[in-house]
Parts: C-alpha cells; structure tokens; sequence
C-alpha cells in the first residue's frame, strides 16, 4: 500500500508541474491582466483631465477590457460617455480585420499618428446635439476601440467636434501605450 501511494503522489506530482511547465511555456502565458475599469479610470485624468466614473463593466477576462464611463471634463464644459475595448495579445492579422472589418459612423477622417500602428480607423458624425467620434486602432499586440458621444452645451459645433476628436485620440494612445503591470489584479 506505501509503494501505490507513493507511485500516486510522485504521478501527480510530476503531472502538476509538467502542466506548470506547459502554462509557463504557452503564448497565453504572457498575457497578464490589464488594470480593472476602476483602474483604469483612476488613471484617465492624467489623459483627458475630468471626472471619469465606471457605468459599465463587461471584463471577464484578464486580457480584455471593456469599459464604459461617463465624462465631465475638468472645466465642465463637456459631458458625455466614452467606451473603451482593449484587447492585448492574439494574432496580429485578426487585430488588424477587427480595424478595417468595423463600422466606422461618419465621415472618416485621418488619425494622427497612424503611422506608428499597423491599422487605424477614425470617424466622427453629429448626432442631434452630441458628437460621435470612433476611433479603431491595432497594433501587432494590441487592439483598441474607442467610441465617445459628448456634447458641450454652451460651446460651438467645432469646439464640441475638437474636443470629442481630440480626447478620443488620447485615448486611442494611451490604451494602446497602457501596460500589463499597471494597476493591481
């Protein structure tokens, strides 16, 4: 009986470190958890200073980030929700098809700095009085898609388009520039 038990323990021994082995090994392995949305939107402020409040959190996968906020900018001048999909790691080409294969509302417009990620697609259209933007970006690693619908009420159509583009685009770069270890997981 002291012999079967020890055949028994060495076995299961010797299988849990070989799956180990193979988890360590396997290209998921690199993959550590992005930040929350919580996170993430203590961080935000640093990008497009406001008040950044989580409404909706569809993450259950430490690698995929789907947040949904809403936004005061910092002179309350603008309000509105952002939505923010991230997804870091997987094949390169089905990250770029998830750019070039998406609707893109409104008329698409350059992206600055594209030409630091493998694909990129920027949009941005007026909705009764709040402005659309999306903004679609993949890089070898990464995947971002960003959708904003602000308004700004006491300013013109070309400051509320400004603005909504112009925070889009910071967030596009940051989530894309956003690393692995920032945050707890």
């Amino acid at each position: 009986m002291g012999r079967k038990r020890l055949v028994a323990v060495t076995t299961v021994a010797a299988l849990g470190l070989g799956i180990l082995g193979l988890w360590q090994w396997a290209p998921w392995s690199e993959r550590a958890a992005l930040p929350t949305c919580d996170e993430v939107a203590t961080m935000l402020p640093d990008t497009v200073p406001g008040s950044w409040t989580v409404t909706h959190d569809e993450s259950n996968v430490p690698y995929i980030r789907r947040c949904e906020f809403d936004l005061t900018s910092a002179d309350q001048a603008y309000m509105g929700e952002v939505r923010i999909s991230i997804v870091d790691g997987g094949d390169a080409t089905m990250l770029q098809k998830g750019v070039t294969g998406s609707t893109c509302f409104g008329e698409e417009i350059p992206f600055p700095g594209a030409e630091q990620y493998r694909a990129s697609r920027f949009c941005s259209t007026r909705i009764n009085d709040k402005v659309l933007t999306t903004v679609y970006v993949a890089s070898e690693q990464r995947y971002t898609h960003v959708l904003a619908s602000l308004t700004g009420p006491d300013r013109s159509e070309e400051q509320t388009f400004s603005y909504t583009d112009d925070t889009v685009q910071r967030i596009a770069d940051f989530s894309m520039a956003l690393t692995t270890d920032e945050g707890t997981r």
